[in-house]
């Protein structure tokens, strides 16, 4: 195991585990861009392993043990499986509040480290993600900016699972951590993933790059092996979540991202060795079958969850068809189907005789968006009038049903009113297609609901129920809105007499919420007095 003798520094601010095998060539580069981190080498402990290397790499880490002898420490471990044993002897001798783990090839950004360590204790976070060059392109969303607060649930960051993070040494001791010695690929992952879901905080360094990774290791991973890990890390977050929408979720993304990919190559790659191919399958069909929740199914795109569909039910042919039409770049715009509310993809097999598989499969309905803003906010007398625009961007403004809904936040209360649609050719979704139909006026009147008296005391939230060719879906009012909109104003309009104190009247005050979002507050007070 490790031949070297090492004694351990005083605390530091960041242990760099560097795992180094056969890399000669781009070691001195590693070291050098380490050592000019702005957080500077007093406040940096650097554990350089050498991974097993047949090259010069040992003999270069012994001088350069002697050139950084300040903050560089060198071991030596016997290659095994994956590279997990010399990141887990790194961090055996780790001497820093945090660690993160690199390879040879890879490079911070000169003011990487000072970055996430001010995030991580400013933030109090257990995991901090720099943004890598490029991004990682599953996890892109979560490097748009920096995040102080975030987790794996409300965030892709379980997307980002490669190593290259700040890791609070403690946590990972608190949690007994290390990366699993018996994984032939994917051990980065499963240490990852463990931290993630172990963290009480994650933060992201999104701003600006912070880790330039190098090459991917020579000689990919077979498929048996590749799929057999996302069982592997199906059963690791079986083990820390309990059923539900939150083990889905992280499910989802290795269904997507690895058995996804495997499953495409093995489908559709003609080079594939028959044997491999039939037992990456195979391991497929029993993860799917055994180990997947329909709630983790329905996050995936659906040509994918019909694909995998195919699988489990043994349609191995109809599976590689679909494979084929979705890596198809030139296939036709694939139509959609609305029936009795519900929006279906018409992708092939939706609805075929020969292959029976549930409507659900193809339900996108939850997928529609809309596109909103409210342009215009007034009173005439205790009428309040409302103007902006709502359509889908994948439906048509036809068949419109659109009504503005209010909901009294206590209680639940809900009144409705109908809105007028004002043609404008103008309007248009994202892709060009005019959606005409899509603007909308309203007056409600807060004087009479539909029982005949004023609207109660109470704060009523304002909502659009946007309707069109029979589909629906509830907006908030206000958050999205024109920029001269004002948000300022407060103002009490009177509505009406209190009907159940003579000698009070009802008035209503709108206000923006923190969160952007239109409300009226409904209340009673004394008259004012009349100016003579």
């Amino acid at each position: 195991m490790n031949t070297a003798v090492v004694h351990a520094a005083s605390i530091r601010d960041v242990t760099v585990a560097l795992r180094v095998c056969n890399q000669a060539a781009l070691l001195d580069a590693a070291l050098d861009a380490l050592a000019a981190q702005t957080i500077g080498t007093d406040r940096l402990d650097v554990i350089a392993v050498d991974d097993g290397s047949t090259d010069a790499s040992g003999e270069l880490l012994a001088r350069a043990a002697q050139r950084y002898a300040g903050f560089l420490r060198v071991g030596r471990v016997a290659h095994g499986l994956s590279p997990a044993a010399a990141r887990n002897w790194a961090l055996s001798q780790a001497a820093g509040r945090y660690v993160i783990f690199l390879e040879a090839s890879d490079r911070l950004a000169p003011d990487a480290l000072a970055r996430m360590v001010a995030a991580a204790d400013t933030n109090e976070a257990d995991v901090v993600l720099g943004k890598p060059e490029g991004g990682d392109r599953q996890a892109a969303a979560v490097f748009r900016k920096n995040l102080s607060h975030t987790d794996v649930y409300s965030s892709r960051a379980y997307w980002s699972l490669s190593p290259d993070k700040l890791f609070r040494t403690g946590m990972l001791q608190r949690r007994a951590l290390a990366f699993p010695t018996d994984m032939p690929v994917g051990d980065d992952q499963a240490f990852t993933a463990a931290a993630l879901i172990a963290a009480d905080n994650v933060t992201v360094v999104g701003d600006r790059t912070c880790v330039f990774r190098g090459p991917a290791p020579a000689g990919a991973a077979n498929l048996p092996d590749r799929v057999a890990l996302v069982s592997r890390m199906l059963a690791l977050v079986s083990a820390q979540l309990p059923e539900g929408a939150r083990r889905d979720r992280l499910h989802s993304r290795h269904l997507e991202v690895e058995l996804g990919r495997a499953t495409a190559e093995a489908l559709l790659t003609q080079d594939v060795d028959p044997a491999e191919r039939e037992r990456a399958l195979w391991g497929a069909v029993e993860i799917l079958r055994t180990q997947v929740a329909p709630g983790a199914l329905a996050l995936l795109p659906r040509m994918l969850a019909v694909r995998f569909a195919l699988l489990s039910l043994g349609h191995a042919a109809e599976a590689q068809s679909i494979a084929a039409f979705e890596a198809d770049k030139d296939r036709p715009a694939v139509r959609k189907t609305v029936e009795d509310g519900r929006v279906y993809t018409t992708l092939p097999f939706f609805r075929d005789p020969r292959v029976v598989l549930p409507d659900a499969l193809f339900d996108i309905t939850a997928d529609m968006t809309v596109t909103h803003q409210l342009q215009r906010v007034a009173w005439d007398g205790s009428m309040l009038l409302l103007d902006g625009f709502a359509f889908f961007e994948q439906l048509s403004t036809k068949d419109r049903a659109t009504r503005v809904v209010m909901r009294e936040r206590a209680s639940g209360a809900e009144q409705s009113f109908s809105v007028t649609a004002r043609r404008d050719d103008t309007l248009t979704n994202a892709k060009g297609n005019t959606r005409a139909m899509g603007r909308f006026s309203t007056r409600v009147n807060l004087a009479q609901t539909a029982d005949g008296r004023p609207f109660p005391p109470g704060v009523w939230d304002l909502y659009l129920s946007v309707s069109f060719e029979g589909v629906t879906q509830e907006v908030r009012l206000g958050r999205r809105r024109a920029d001269g909109l004002d948000t300022t104003a407060r103002q009490p309009v009177t509505v009406a007499p209190a009907p159940d104190a003579p000698s009070m009247e009802l008035v209503a005050t709108p206000y923006y919420t923190a969160a952007g979002d239109l409300s009226l507050e409904i209340s009673q007070r004394s008259p004012l007095p009349v100016r003579g």
